[in-house]
């Protein structure tokens, strides 16, 4: 059978156990609302409710970010190598997730004041927090290569994984503003909203955890160990994977200009509250949840390349729309805006998840080595530097341009300057990060024909 493309489709494997399905995507729920908490709003609370300078803020956020990239491949290389009755991956994902949802609520209990008692206290947390997250993801990340070879099956577990991301990211992105709309900004409206959000991320972790007890794992053939930096230095040269970290790259620094600025663009210049903030944010979570037929469709008629173009494209067009967003712009145009946003970023998400277990086959194909929580490793750890670079570039032009801080989230009227600088981080800046991110996706060639050709081949 040949796809619309003119591409021979393999045989297809049956589908993996709905439980696995489910345990896989739903790892994906209770790091995505721990990771907001402790990003998205994290660096406002430091600028707007603790009086942090915002350059500060984002030299802290940023430190704690590269420390997170920096770890990445090592709990990568680590966790590729570890053997135990549960695996190689199921322990460091316990023992991260619930890590995670401590130092989340440790967070915001910050001191009252100190000049170096209260930034040092917050990169302390934001350190610790950074590497439990990385404890999680790295090996969640590695398992969809371990559990399936099939090309349309990843699609598959990586809509799972993105429809229960975006159930976090209600959590996250919506009910922790509504939360402090609710309690206000204030230190005691933070840490009840870290509270919560730390207790329901436990759930999801132990369910995840029990669910994923019995999903296959590839057996790790016998091979002669690589160091550590050797590793990685070959997998970087691997073409596919080269273009799809670039995009990478490029793609978070779109998201952390558009996540870091949206909670101050929607204050200073569209001065509407954190209850309205949380109502976008969940028209655009929920748009992205129901975006995933359509990206899946788009995956197996055209490829996951394409798909990814097309969502980039209208996910910048969306980002543009934002320069003429104004105190008097009905809420029905912002909130319509935060759908197209969300449709897009369906498409942006999946696809490009679903391209790494894809690199992954095909490096075991070409070297024959297993090694997937390396590339993992490198995956995540390009979202973190992308992140802290595009965070401590937000908070440094914030304090080039004037923005003052305050105390306990009351607003504080900023200079025109400021607002000018929010507009731009919001609008232009995503814009043309996400243009560069398609310029390098495009060079990216793997696809399913040369998968199965390589299937195809003697085994090593």
């Amino acid at each position: 059978m040949k796809t619309p493309m003119g591409e021979r489709e393999p045989a297809e494997e049956p589908l993996l156990p709905l439980s696995t399905r489910l345990g896989w995507g739903l790892g994906s729920f209770p790091m995505a609302s721990l990771n907001l908490a402790a990003g998205t709003l994290l660096v406002r609370y430091m600028t707007d409710t603790l009086g942090v300078a915002a350059a500060l803020a984002a030299t802290l956020f940023s430190v704690a970010k590269i420390w997170d990239a920096v770890s990445d491949p090592i709990i990568g290389h680590m966790s590729d190598r570890i053997n135990t009755p549960w695996g190689r991956r199921l322990p460091w994902m316990l023992t991260g997730g619930l890590l995670s949802a401590v130092v989340l609520v440790a967070t915001y209990t910050a001191p009252v004041s100190g000049d170096i008692l209260l930034p040092g206290f917050l990169l302390i947390m934001m350190l610790l927090f950074a590497t439990s997250y990385t404890m999680f993801m790295i090996p969640y990340m590695a398992m969809p290569a371990e559990i399936t070879s099939s090309y349309n099956g990843r699609s598959q577990l990586m809509s799972f994984r993105v429809v229960c991301n975006s159930a976090g990211s209600f959590i996250g992105l919506g009910l922790a503003p509504m939360m402090l709309g609710l309690w206000g900004a204030t230190r005691a409206g933070h840490l009840k909203m870290a509270m919560v959000i730390a207790a329901i991320a436990t759930i999801g972790v132990l369910v995840s955890v029990y669910l994923l007890r019995k999903a296959p794992r590839a057996a790790r053939p016998a091979q002669a160990p690589m160091p550590f930096f050797r590793q990685l230095a070959s997998a970087v040269q691997i073409p596919p994977f080269a273009w799809l970290l670039l995009s990478k790259v490029l793609y978070f620094l779109t998201l952390a200009f558009t996540l870091t600025a949206m909670p101050y663009f929607t204050k200073h210049v569209l001065r509407i509250s954190d209850a309205w903030l949380g109502t976008m944010l969940i028209s655009q979570t929920a748009a992205l949840m129901l975006s995933q037929p359509f990206w899946l469709w788009i995956a197996r008629t055209l490829d996951k390349r394409r798909g990814y173009l097309m969502a980039a494209a209208l996910y910048g067009a969306g980002c543009l729309s934002y320069w003429i967003a104004d105190t008097a712009e009905p809420m029905a145009i912002t909130l319509a805006r935060c759908i197209m946003l969300g449709f897009a970023g369906g498409g942006t998400f999946l696809l490009s998840q679903a391209m790494l277990p894809d690199v992954m086959e095909y490096d075991y194909h070409i070297n024959g080595v297993r090694r997937e929580g390396t590339f993992a490793g490198l995956f995540i750890m390009v979202e973190q530097l992308a992140g802290a670079l595009g965070i401590a570039f937000f908070g440094w032009s914030l304090g080039a341009f004037g923005y003052a801080g305050g105390f306990e989230g009351v607003r504080v009227d900023q200079p025109q300057s400021a607002i000018d600088a929010l507009r731009v981080c919001v609008t232009i800046v995503p814009a043309v990060f996400i243009a560069l991110s398609m310029l390098s996706i495009g060079r990216y060639k793997l696809s399913n024909r040369m998968l199965d050709e390589l299937r195809a081949k003697p085994a090593h």
